[in-house]
């Protein structure tokens, strides 16, 4: 008879995982075709040049939204329900996108400046 040698067991810790849970709005089909990939391309362009601030894209954003839920590339839902304000709404955006404009033109604009001073706005 040989040697009868018995292993303890490995204890290896037992690792439990979270419980997983589906995405909040549910999964969607990538754009294998490219056929919303202009209005995506447009959109990461408007981010870039107004320093990613969506507000000033969000026309863009809303285009290309629509774009997929008309591709059938992601569920139809209204615009507000995905964060968006009502068309009516969309002068106030012009508005303060006029009030930006006007702001970076001036910060474009050489003037006379005195460091501490404050000057009204027009």
């Amino acid at each position: 008879k040989g040697w009868s040698y018995t292993h303890p067991t490995m204890s290896t810790p037992s690792f439990r995982s979270a419980p997983s849970y589906a995405p909040e709005k549910g999964v969607f089909p990538l754009d294998h075709f490219a056929e919303c990939k202009r209005a995506s391309v447009e959109y990461l362009a408007c981010l870039d040049k107004n320093g990613a601030d969506a507000s000033a894209c969000e026309a863009l954003s809303r285009a290309y939204l629509e774009r997929r839920m008309g591709k059938e590339l992601m569920a139809k839902q209204p615009m507000e329900e995905l964060g968006f304000r009502p068309p009516s709404s969309q002068s106030d955006d012009d508005a303060r996108a006029k009030r930006r404009e006007e702001a970076q033109k001036e910060e474009r604009e050489p003037s006379e400046r005195v460091a501490g001073l404050r000057t009204s706005r027009r």
